[in-house]
Formats: structure tokens, sequence, C-alpha cells
């Protein structure tokens, strides 16, 4: 009884064994970042394991300290796939998170304080005004609250005065757009109250063509300062645009000033700051740069402040130059010296965001915000931190999304780890003069905004390179 109980122990042993191993290397491949030559490598090497624990097992002239090293080394490989298989699962899992197919809005229902309004459903029946852009996502989910009859504007100035000339009730303006009121005007909530919030999904079109790694691409950068999460609709302070060379690991990256005074896509009139983009979506922001640099982009990343920070810690910081030293007005900790000095994350970030301390502004902080970015990619490129990617990923989990899918992210990663050379990146900015003047936004603005009208020269240089990196 003893001996067929011992049979039955190794049996499923070894059944739980060949699962494991089968297991594993079918994970391997479902991930997707490795060759055919090195999966075909790793799984030859893990079956002849599993042929000799198996072997050495069954067969009855092998001795008890062979059985029991080869038992040991099959419970250790046991440990070993489980654990890997949960690793690689929680990365694919990871990566088709951060393909984005929504974004969100935040809105709120502001009514005067004079008013007798104080919670959503007092307001059935009444006249909400709304903007024109995104009416009807709008509408549908606040219908599912209230009855009301809708009032459309086309800009915050007239929707706002639709409250005081008593057209309308209440109003429905988006956070974004009450940020920009409110920092243009602090006393805007001064004599008004919001009601009531709540949040409105967007379906992101997805018609793009399929992404050859191969031939060059173009991706976008979008540096959002959403509060919340990065897939909610927020204005872009970051604006890179990436062209990669793949067939000689060369990356061409433009930086545009976020006050740059451009046309929004698909608007006519009063130019807008690109920043300003973001607050209609990514989309938006995409289009609009395609029109200002006569580009097709091929993808987006859409990043939030905390991507800098947790990719930056988990790489193990880096090392950046400063051309004078400054306390950065976002981090008061931080002391930035004159020279070259190793930043964490929480430091290299408030020296991208700074512009204060530089006499060109914003021109700087682009430049700023490149080289943190090139220090970032020179990293996570070479080999050691190629096999941290899962920890990368876990870092920016939340603060990171991107329209490529789950098998061009991992065929980019793939062809890195199997040819891992050093990226050669040129950096180029964009520049303009400083001004004041109206925006789209806000084309019924009492106070002027700061815009920075282009340097059209820059532009048609970027425009050259940008063709010479497509060839």
């Amino acid at each position: 009884m003893k001996k067929i109980i011992l049979n039955i122990l190794k049996f499923l042993f070894l059944g739980i064994l060949l699962i494991a191993t089968c297991l594993f290397i079918y994970n391997i491949i479902k991930l997707n970042v490795l060759n055919n030559l090195y999966i075909g490598i790793i799984s030859i090497v893990l079956t002849l394991l599993l042929i000799l624990i198996f072997f050495k097992l069954i067969r009855k002239k092998t001795s008890k300290i062979s059985k029991t090293l080869f038992s040991i080394l099959g419970i250790a490989l046991i440990i070993i796939y489980f654990v890997g298989t949960t690793y690689i699962s929680t990365t694919r899992n990871f990566i088709k998170k951060v393909t984005v197919k929504t974004e969100y809005r935040n809105y709120n229902i502001i009514v005067l304080k004079t008013s007798n309004y104080d919670k959503i459903k007092d307001l059935k029946n009444t006249n909400i005004g709304f903007l024109s852009d995104d009416l009807e996502n709008n509408q549908k989910t606040l219908k599912k609250q209230i009855t009301f009859e809708t009032k459309q504007f086309d800009n915050t100035s007239y929707l706002t005065e639709s409250l005081y000339n008593k057209e309308t009730e209440a109003i429905s303006i988006e956070q974004t757009y009450l940020d920009i009121l409110t920092e243009n005007d602090e006393n805007y909530l001064n004599d008004k109250k919001i009601i009531y919030t709540y949040k409105v999904a967007i379906s992101l079109e997805n018609d793009q063509k399929e992404l050859n790694i191969e031939k060059p691409f173009i991706i976008y950068i979008s540096g959002s300062d959403a509060r919340d999460k990065v897939s909610d609709v927020a204005r872009s302070d970051v604006n890179i645009v990436v062209v990669v060379r793949p067939q000689d690991y060369k990356i061409l990256m433009i930086s545009t000033p976020r006050d740059y005074y451009v046309q929004l896509h698909g608007t006519t009139g009063t130019k807008d700051k690109l920043t300003h983009a973001g607050v209609y979506g990514i989309n938006k922001s995409v289009t609009t740069m395609e029109d200002l640099l006569d580009i097709k982009i091929d993808r987006y990343i859409k990043v939030s402040f905390a991507t800098v920070i947790n990719s930056v810690d988990v790489i193990d910081g880096v090392d950046i130059y400063s051309e004078k030293a400054f306390t950065p007005r976002a981090n008061k900790n931080c002391k930035i010296i004159e020279g070259t000095q190793h930043l964490n994350g929480e430091c290299a970030l408030a020296f991208a965001r700074e512009r204060k301390a530089y006499a060109s502004g914003d021109r700087h902080r682009g430049e700023n915000q490149e080289q943190v970015l090139t220090k970032i990619i020179e990293k996570v490129t070479t080999p050691k931190y190629l096999t941290k990617y899962n920890e990368i990923l876990k870092a920016i989990d939340g603060s990171f999304e991107t329209n490529a899918t789950y098998e061009e992210i991992t065929t980019l990663i793939q062809s890195q780890v199997s040819n891992p050379a050093a990226w050669q990146i040129e950096t180029y900015n964009l520049d303009g003069a400083s001004s004041m003047g109206p925006t789209y936004t806000q084309v019924n603005a009492a106070n002027y905004t700061h815009i920075m009208i282009p340097y059209e020269n820059t532009i048609e240089t970027a425009k050259t390179k940008i063709t010479e990196y497509l060839k």
C-alpha cells in the first residue's frame, strides 16, 4: 500500500511539473517580447529538463540520492514556473490595460449663489446651459438624473452670461474649462456654487492602420495635467512629437511650447494655445499637431506627471545637466545645481516643469523636458533595465496610456531585446515670441492670456527634419 501511495504521489508531482512547464512556455509565447529563436532555445532547454527529471524519477535504477536531488530540482522549477507565469500574466494584463479606448470628462453643474438650487433634483424641468462641444454625450448622461431644457452656447463667456441674464438656471462646465476660467479670474466662483459633479465617458475612434515598426513612424507624447486619472480630459502641458527610425536606431524629438498660438483642428477664427487642445480630448491634440507640422501621427502616448516620477525612480534616477543652479518652484525640496547631477523622480519632474528660472521661459522648459525624456529612453533601452520592464510598467500603472495595440507594444520590446543597440537621439524645439491675446476657448474673456506667436522658420525647419527622418 505504501508503495502504491508513493507511486501516486510521484506521478501527481510529475503531472504538476508537466503542467507548470507547459503553462510557462505558453505564457512566454503569448507575451510576445522574445523572438522565435529565444523562445525556441528556452522551450528546448525546459523540455530537456522535464524529460531528464521524468527519466530520473521513473527509472528504477536511479539511486535514492539522485531521486531526492531531482525531486528538489522539480519542486524548485514548479515554483519558478508558477511565479514566472504570474509575472508574465500581470505584464500582459497591464499592457492590455494601457491600450486606451475611452477617455473621461468631469463636469460641474453651476448655479448662482443667490438661487434656491442646492442639489441636482432642484433643477428638474429648468433650463440648463451647455457648450456646443460634446453636447450629445453630456446631455445623455445628465438626463439619467433629471429632465430639463437644453440651451447651447459657443463659448464659456456666453455660457456664463446666460446665468446672469436668467436665460438659464444652471450651466454645465467641464472641469478643465473651469480651471482655465478660475486661473484667469480668481473671483469667478465667488458668486456661484457647484451643486453637482458627474463624469462622462467618451468612446475614442480607432480606425488606425497597422503600425510597421521596421519602418519610420511618428509618436505624439502628450503630458496631461489631469488631477485624477490620465484618462480624464485635461490640458496638454507637454507636447512632443517623436519620429522613430528603427532601421538605424535614430530618434528625433520635437518639442512645442504649451502656449504656442495655433489653429485648433476643425475650428475657424480665433486661434488658441496648444495646451487648450487637450481640453477637447486627446484626438484634438493629435490632429492639431498634425496640422501644425503637416504630418500623420501614427500613435500617441498620454502621460501624467506621476509617470515621470515613477519611471525615473524605478530606473534608479537619471543624470541631468543644468546650465544654472536654482530651486524649482514646483518643489522647494529639490536643489538643482549647475552642471551634472543625479536626480530622483520628484526632482526630475520639478526640473522638467521649471520655466521661471530661465529668461527664455517656456522655451527652456521644453529643452529640459526633452532632456529628462532622453535620459529615461537611454536607460530603459539598455539590457539591464529591459529585464525590469515589468517593474517599470507597474510603476506607471494608472498614469500612462496609449492607442498602440498590445501586439505593437510587445513587438517593440521584442525588437529591442533582440537588438539592444544604443539609440541616437536628436532634439529640436519650436520657438516663438511671447505675447498676449484672446483664445478660442475664451474668445470673450476680459483679460487676454499669455500666448506664444510661432516663428514660422522653426516650424519649417522641424518639417524638414521630420521629412529626412521618414525616408
